[in-house]
């Protein structure tokens, strides 16, 4: 498979993640947001992962203000696609390059 084509993939997998997070702070907010911590979906490149990232929601809120950052857990990085650009305790922040940034930019 071509970068490109990675890159995109990739992206679209991480923006599916990203989706159904921001649908956990959503309904978070209507509850009222009383918890601490929620469960955040690792927001890896792996449209099969169904590992949760726990965090508060600032820290969520914090991270996804910058359309192109994502959540993943250690170990579900893809050097080939996208550049660690912080370490949490627990998980990476990652941003997507090349096509996959430019999807993510489109469809943010």
């Amino acid at each position: 498979m071509a970068t490109a084509e990675r890159e995109l993939r990739a992206a679209q997998n991480q923006m599916m993640f990203r989706q159904v997070n921001d649908r956990i702070k959503e309904l978070s907010e209507t509850v009222g947001g009383s918890r601490p911590e929620l469960d955040f979906s690792c927001e890896c490149a792996d449209g099969t992962c169904a590992e949760k990232i726990r965090m508060s929601f600032q820290q969520f809120v914090a991270i996804e203000s910058d359309e192109n950052q994502f959540i993943v857990l250690r170990g579900h990085e893809v050097p080939e696609v996208e550049d660690v650009i912080g370490e949490r305790e627990g998980f990476l922040i990652v941003s997507m390059r090349g096509a996959g940034a430019e999807f993510v930019k489109e469809h943010s």
